[in-house]
C-alpha cells in the first residue's frame, strides 16, 4: 500500500467511527466493508519456504541407509530421534495443509528449501510463505531484496520452537483462519528494517559460503561467483554492495572462533577508528535485538549478586536479584522500525597493552558502522547464514535505509 493509500485509509477509519454514531447502522457497515476490502490481501502467487528439517538433512547424508538403519546411527550418535521425526513429521503435515488452501482458493504457489533457493521464484511470487522456524523465516528473508514484497511465517512445531518472528502458535492448528484473515484485511503491516552492508577492497568478490557449511553457497549469486576466473575478479568494482539483506544482525570475526578478531572501527563517520581486538563485532537491527545481540548482552544472576556483594549492599532475596536481571535485559531490546543499529564487541580484550578505548564503548547505538579488518581468516556472517571473506584490509560499511526494510505481515495474538 503506498503511503498516499495508506493516509487516506487511515482518514476514512477514523471518519467510519464518527458516522457511527452520525448515521443509520446500516451505514455504518456499508462503510466498514469498504474499509475492510480497500486492505483485503489475497495473494495469487506463494512461494512456500519450507524448513530443510533435520530428519530430511540426515537422510540426504546418509543416501545408502533405509530407514531403520538410520534410526539406529542417530540414536548411536546420541541425537533425539523422537523429536527430530516428530518435527519433519509436524512440517510436513503444515504444508501438506496450506496446499490444501491454496488449492481450494485456487492460489498458485511453488516449494522450494534451503536446497534449491532461486531468486526468480522470489520474484514470481507475491506473498513468500516461510514454514519451520525463525532460521527458516531468515533464510528467506535475506532472498527479498526490497520493501515490497510481504512476508509471513507459520510456526510448523511451536513445541519446540518459539518462532518469535512466525505468526502465533495458535494459528498453526488454524491454517484457513490466515488467509481468511489476510482476505478480509485484519492484518498490520510491521516494516522490519534492516542491515545492508557494502564492502570494499581488492578481493571482495570472492565466492560467499554458507557459516553452517562452508563452501556451501546461497541463492543466485553462486552461478555468478563461481564461473569466473581470479583474473576476472580482480578487474571488477573495487566497491561491492551485497545483496543480502540482514534482519537480525551482521557479525564480523574470524572463521575460527578461537582466534582473535582484530579490527578497525568507526561509528557515524567520527574522525578517528579504534583498533580493537575480541572474539567478534555484533551489529543488530531492531528485530535481532531480541536474539543473539540479547544474549551477549544480558547479565545473569550470579554477576549481579556479585556485584552487589562488592558494593557491600544488603543482602538481596533471589526473587529480587531475578527482578533486577529481567529489568535491565529488557532495556535491552528496542523497536524493529527503528531506524537505527546497535552494535556489541564481544569479549573486548582490555590488558596494560590494550586499555579500554576512550571514545568507542563495548556496546552502543549507531547510525552508520564502518569496520577495517586486521583479520586473516574472517567472514561477514548476515543472520548466521550466508558469510562472505572479510580479509586484511577489506572495509565494510554496515547502515539501514527505509527503503531496505522487510515488510512482515503480522496477525493478532
Amino acid at each position: 500500500m503506498t503511503m498516499h493509500a495508506m493516509t487516506t485509509f487511515y482518514h476514512l477509519r477514523r471518519s467510519a467511527k464518527a458516522v457511527q454514531f452520525l448515521q443509520p447502522h446500516s451505514v455504518y457497515n456499508n462503510l466498514r466493508l469498504f474499509l475492510r476490502n480497500e486492505s483485503s490481501f489475497v495473494p495469487k502467487r506463494v512461494l512456500i519456504v519450507a524448513k530443510l528439517s533435520r530428519y530430511h538433512f540426515e537422510k540426504l547424508r546418509e543416501p545408502n541407509l533405509n530407514d531403520e538403519q538410520l534410526k539406529l546411527k542417530l540414536l548411536e550418535r546420541g541425537s533425539d530421534y523422537d523429536t527430530m521425526i516428530a518435527s519433519h513429521m509436524a512440517t510436513k503435515h503444515v504444508k501438506n495443509q496450506v496446499i490444501e488452501v491454496f488449492k481450494k482458493m485456487n492460489i498458485e504457489y511453488k516449494i522450494i528449501n534451503r536446497e534449491n533457493l532461486d531468486s526468480s521464484n522470489f520474484t514470481w511470487a507475491d506473498l513468500i510463505l516461510p514454514i519451520g522456524g525463525d532460521g527458516t523465516f531468515l533464510l528467506a528473508s535475506n532472498m527479498i531484496f526490497d520493501n515490497k514484497k510481504p512476508i509471513i511465517g507459520i510456526n510448523s512445531f511451536p513445541e519446540r520452537s518459539e518462532g518469535y518472528l512466525m505468526l502465533p502458535s495458535k494459528y498453526t492448528t488454524r491454517i484457513p483462519e490466515i488467509f481468511e484473515m489476510l482476505k478480509a484485511g485484519h492484518y498490520n503491516v510491521v516494516m522490519r528494517r534492516r542491515i545492508r552492508t557494502t564492502i570494499k577492497g581488492d578481493n571482495i568478490w570472492e565466492p560467499p559460503f554458507h557459516s553452517h557449511e562452508k563452501g556451501r553457497v546461497v541463492g543466485e549469486e553462486k552461478f555468478y561467483v563461481q564461473d569466473l576466473e581470479r583474473e576476472t575478479r580482480n578487474a571488477l568494482p573495487k566497491e561491492r554492495r551485497l545483496p543480502w539483506l540482514a534482519l537480525n544482525e551482521v557479525f564480523i570475526a574470524e572463521v575460527l572462533s578461537a582466534r582473535t578478531s582484530t579490527l578497525l572501527i568507526n561509528v557515524n563517520n567520527e574522525e578517528k577508528y579504534h583498533l580493537v581486538k575480541s572474539s567478534g563485532l555484533c551489529v543488530s537491527t531492531g528485530t535481532g535485538s531480541t536474539s543473539w545481540y540479547r544474549s551477549i548482552n544480558s547479565v545473569s544472576p550470579q554477576v549481579v549478586k556479585e556485584i552487589l556483594r562488592l558494593l557491600n549492599k544488603k543482602e538481596f532475596s533471589n526473587e529480587e536479584i531475578e527482578q533486577i536481571c529481567s529489568t535491565f535485559n529488557a532495556t535491552l531490546s528496542f523497536n524493529a522500525e527503528e531506524l537505527k543499529l546497535c552494535y556489541t564487541i564481544r569479549d573486548l580484550i582490555v590488558n596494560d597493552m590494550w586499555p579500554t578505548p576512550k571514545c568507542l564503548h563495548p556496546r552502543g547505538f549507531c547510525d552508520k558502522l564502518t569496520v577495517i579488518s586486521h583479520c586473516y581468516d574472517a567472514g561477514i556472517v548476515l543472520d548466521g547464514g550466508i558469510a562472505v571473506p572479510f580479509n586484511f584490509g577489506t572495509t565494510a560499511i554496515l547502515e539501514t535505509y527505509p527503503e531496505d526494510s522487510l515488510r512482515a505481515l503480522t496477525l493478532p495474538e
